[in-house]
């Protein structure tokens, strides 16, 4: 339990950062239900299907992606686990996130590549 309050409480930090907003702002107004169903599962499908669930229910005004994006970079070091070439695999990084964020490839589909980057780091 305490590892989803601390985790929220990033998410609302990397919230506040990327949207200009205070945090209580954000706390008041933001509804996350359904999120913590995700903290339950392993080291490496809990940031995923976290970072999924932000981008595609899109619980913020804007720049979902971005926000499920680094969460989901800070679970995976917080887990020691390895985000491989985010500098020079970007645009395909980038490319993932804007499928799933249209609707072109699944939140499943996202997991998988996910769990794959990190298996090959």
């Amino acid at each position: 339990m305490q590892y989803r309050v601390k985790l929220c409480g990033a998410l609302f930090l990397i919230a506040e950062d990327e949207l200009g907003t205070p945090g209580e702002q954000l706390l008041r107004e933001i509804r996350l239900d359904g999120i913590e169903e995700n903290f339950e599962l392993g080291p490496v499908e809990a940031p995923a299907m976290v970072a999924a669930w932000i981008i595609r229910r899109k619980p913020f005004a804007s720049r979902n992606v971005e926000i499920g994006y680094r969460c989901m970079r800070l679970m995976l070091k917080e887990a020691d686990l390895p985000w491989p070439r985010p500098e020079e695999d970007a645009d395909r990084i980038s490319g993932m996130l804007q499928a799933l964020a249209a609707g072109f490839i699944s939140e499943a589909r996202f997991g998988e590549w996910v769990c794959l980057r990190v298996a090959t780091a």
